[in-house]
């Protein structure tokens, strides 16, 4: 390892720290531009990639990349690590300030190899460390670095950087389909592995009444699936004493107007399946708490098995997508020697997504919706999948808020969704909103039995359903903007000005600013029994309306003038306001 001299922050907001033998890193043939810096990495063959940059740590407050989860804030240098491939995670971090404003933020294009990322407060410096490594490969590696000291908002600091890494992206993203953008109904809360074919059947016949547009079957349709555990995943065949017609349940829930999405956890391989003594040779792996192996995608034979299931499934029950999971398990075969063709785990993960949506077109299906769930996050997984879904967190409002609006910032071309909702059934009208507003930012997926909701929560959630449709076209396809990163987003806003429409997720007590004219939809995400809102000068309100928890309209008040004003609300209710 070697020092390298020091760039200042008109060349990229860094300094190079140490760079290790066999790295170069020197200014990109990109030109700089809006405080946009450029830089290449050059890797001889046979070298790994080592480098070290520090940044002037200023007056951040917290640190952005995907994996942050709960904690994002600042760790110091010693303890934040996090890896990256195609399934697990990506490249992209943004240090900022508590207005919410980057200091420095950064990608890499590796998007699919592993990459090792260290990252933290450096006590003997004062300044924030960024460290990126990754292993050796015999031919010479070039990847492209992207810095910025723009001082942008948080979401558009992230979003500028997502689009650099797709705009290099040899295959583009995948058209979303109109499935796709509808509200999902999710055996998984519901019924978790005790699902039968009837039950689901009932289920759905509600469900469509509510909007709901398509029915995911979760883990618990196929041969040996009970007890939480996997030991019998790998043959992907229906339990006839569960589902006796599964091609005729496909047909009942596409008469009602949806269609059948179904889960798939294709690199689990368990010791009771009958395809177990075929493939074990390809399955070293043995994961304790799921009860299975794991499939190693570096071997071509478990490529074309897995690609070859996929398909049987999608025409031979006539599904309108697969919700492909545990993908990120191909993790536990990173930096191990491969005994198949390929050596990274990354590059068979891309080869084996990429061999599924092949067979898939060769049988006139190129148009089937693919879930993805967190951690496989990264910009280059939209050619494989439209859907990317917040990691499981049952009941959680806060954490759905954080994983859905971190997955938002972070996508291009794909739709995000929700983890699927369930609350207590004792909790009224307001907790249907609380969970339905943690994920209003994308797309919901309910997961409770309808049949035995009471007849207020069923209004509440027909009344909540119908307004998230209604603001769909400014929550999904709208610019994002979040305030109070570090606690899990207090604000987050959904702008369309060429709709002249916004939509604010209020999740904390705070003022809304009112300043440009306008319709805008405040959902009150708290049990405050109001909102302030600050109408700029030279704008007026001249009508709000005033909705419940269950999105019923209260009342509705006329003209409000310029300045402060306090608007009672009930708790988890919502406010339309038009400003002229």
């Amino acid at each position: 390892m070697t020092t390298t001299p020091a760039h200042s922050a008109s060349s990229g907001g860094f300094r190079l720290v140490r760079v290790g033998a066999g790295t170069t890193l020197r200014p990109g043939t990109e030109a700089a531009a809006n405080e946009l810096w450029p830089f290449e990495l050059l890797v001889e063959a046979g070298a790994a990639l080592e480098l070290r940059v520090e940044v002037e740590l200023g007056a951040a407050i917290g640190y952005w990349h995907p994996e942050a989860g709960e904690y994002r804030t600042l760790p110091p240098d010693w303890a934040a690590r996090t890896s990256t491939s195609l399934v697990c995670g990506a490249p992209v971090g943004c240090l900022y300030d508590a207005a919410g404003e980057s200091l420095f933020s950064w990608a890499l294009d590796e998007l699919v190899d592993e990459l090792e990322i260290r990252y933290g407060v450096s006590e003997e410096h004062k300044t924030f460390a960024l460290e990126l490594r990754a292993r050796a490969l015999p031919a010479e590696r070039r990847l492209r670095l992207m810095t910025s000291t723009s001082r942008a908002p948080v979401a558009e600091a992230i979003g500028t950087l997502a689009a650099w890494l797709t705009e290099g992206l040899e295959t583009p993203a995948l058209p979303v389909p109109a499935v796709a953008r509808r509200p999902v109904y999710s055996t998984w809360y519901t019924f978790t592995q005790d699902l039968d074919q009837a039950g689901v059947e009932a289920e759905i016949a509600l469900g469509t009444r509510l909007g709901l547009g398509s029915v995911f079957v979760d883990d618990g349709w196929q041969r040996l699936a009970f007890g939480r555990g996997y030991s019998g995943c790998g043959d992907w065949v229906p339990d006839t004493d569960k589902f006796p017609d599964l091609a005729g349940f496909s047909a009942t829930v596409q008469e009602h107007g949806a269609g059948v999405v179904l889960w798939i956890a294709p690199l689990l391989l368990g010791p009771d399946s009958a395809v177990f003594s075929s493939l074990q040779e390809c399955a070293p792996q043995w994961v304790d708490h799921l009860r299975c192996y794991v499939l190693d995608p570096r071997h071509r034979q478990v490529r074309e098995h897995l690609a070859a299931t996929c398909v049987r499934l999608v025409v031979d029950y006539d599904l309108a997508g697969l919700k492909i999971d545990f993908l990120d398990d191909a993790m536990v075969y990173r930096g191990t020697p491969s005994t198949g063709d390929l050596d990274d785990v990354g590059q068979a993960m891309q080869a084996l997504l990429a061999l599924i949506r092949a067979e898939l077109a060769a049988v006139g299906r190129s148009d089937l919706a693919v879930e993805f769930r967190q951690p496989y996050v990264s910009p280059a997984i939209a050619a494989y999948g439209q859907i990317l879904r917040a990691a499981d967190c049952p009941g959680d409002a806060v954490v759905n808020r954080r994983r859905t609006v971190d997955s938002r910032l972070l996508a291009v071309g794909q739709v995000v969704h929700g983890d699927m909702l369930m609350w207590g059934p004792t909790g009224g009208a307001e907790a249907v909103a609380q969970q339905l507003y943690g994920c209003w930012f994308s797309v919901p997926q309910i997961s409770m039995k309808l049949a035995e909701l009471s007849t207020e929560q069923t209004e509440a959630l027909a009344g909540l359903l119908d307004l998230w449709q209604q603001l769909a076209p400014v929550t999904l396809d709208g610019s994002l903007s979040v305030q109070g990163t570090e606690r899990c987003y207090d604000l987050v806003e959904a702008s369309r000005p060429d709709l002249g429409r916004r939509v604010v997720g209020r999740y904390v007590p705070a003022v809304v600013g009112l300043d440009d004219a306008g319709e805008v939809t405040v959902l009150n995400a708290t049990s405050a029994d109001s909102v302030v809102v600050r109408v700029a000068d030279g704008l007026q309100v001249s009508s709000i309306v005033i909705r419940a928890a269950s999105a019923a309209v209260v009342t509705e008040i006329g003209l409000l003038g310029s300045g402060l004003h306090e608007i009672p609300i009930p708790p988890f209710g919502s406010l339309t306001l038009v400003v002229d």
